[in-house]
């Protein structure tokens, strides 16, 4: 009977062995995914060198992932947010950039970064607003984005590359409401071509077209009759635009017209 139970106990013995290493094997694999973490900053680092390369999807991958490692009050978080978004403005997916530059500019209102956000924001709709005849909303999006960003920030580098991108902007609206009044000058609609010419000489002076669309305007009273409004709209024109050779020819040297 003795024996019979010495046999057992060391079949026992020869089972435990490997469960007792197993488990112990377990253990050290336990241990090791617990204690080693990603470096945050080496992370951020191999970010931008993808980015830096031109890998925008790896970069991308490498940053959306850091967001949820990072905490909140993290002081590289604005910057993996903020090259999170230039990972979609790389890839040419102009909707997700400038939802994420808004979004840094929001949710951290205070960093150096947030007015470029903006100004990154801005970009992407202008982007997508490419030609004079298509849909103008964008482009009034990346106006508005650049205005709010000079009234947040105005005194930021970034406010004064907004400026230049307002006036640019506000020459293309003025240039794309110049071919519309020529649409109707040129089929006799003169008075809703004169609508078109005023509207954009009163909401965008500093603009380009702006001397031709007042020679238009000329022309246009010119046609239906408009003396009184074609001589005060030449006094304007000899004064500030007088040197032009196609100001002298609509409206002659004196007061009285050709």
């Amino acid at each position: 009977m003795r024996g019979s139970y010495t046999a057992m106990f060391q079949i026992l013995r020869r089972l435990a062995v490997p469960v007792v290493g197993a488990v112990a094997l377990g253990a050290c694999f336990r241990g090791t995914s617990t204690t080693i973490r990603p470096d945050p900053d080496a992370r951020y680092r191999e970010g931008m060198q993808a980015f830096r390369h031109g890998d925008f999807q790896g970069a991308q991958e490498i940053f959306q992932a850091l967001q949820f490692e990072l905490a909140a009050r993290d002081t590289l978080l604005p910057k993996v947010r903020f090259y999170y978004a230039e990972s979609f403005a790389g890839l040419d997916d102009f909707i997700g950039a400038a939802r994420e530059f808004r979004r840094v500019a929001d949710d951290f209102p205070s960093d150096a970064l947030a007015p470029y956000a903006l100004l990154r924001a801005g970009d992407q709709h202008g982007r997508m607003w490419r030609r004079l005849e298509l849909d103008p909303t964008n482009g009034e999006t990346a106006l508005a984005t650049y205005q709010e960003l000079i009234g947040r920030f105005p005194d930021s580098p970034a406010a004064r590359l907004a400026e230049i991108r307002v006036r640019v902007l506000q020459d293309l609206y003025a240039r794309k409401d110049f071919e519309n009044g020529l649409f109707y000058f040129k089929r006799g609609g003169y008075d809703s071509a004169i609508l078109y010419f005023r509207s954009l000489i009163a909401q965008y002076p500093g603009a380009s077209v702006v001397p031709d669309a007042y020679v238009k305007l000329v022309e246009a009273y010119s046609a239906i009759g408009y003396r009184e409004e074609r001589e005060e709209t030449c006094a304007h024109l000899r004064e500030v635009f007088g040197t032009r050779a196609d100001v002298r020819r609509v409206c002659g040297n004196g007061s009285t017209g050709r």
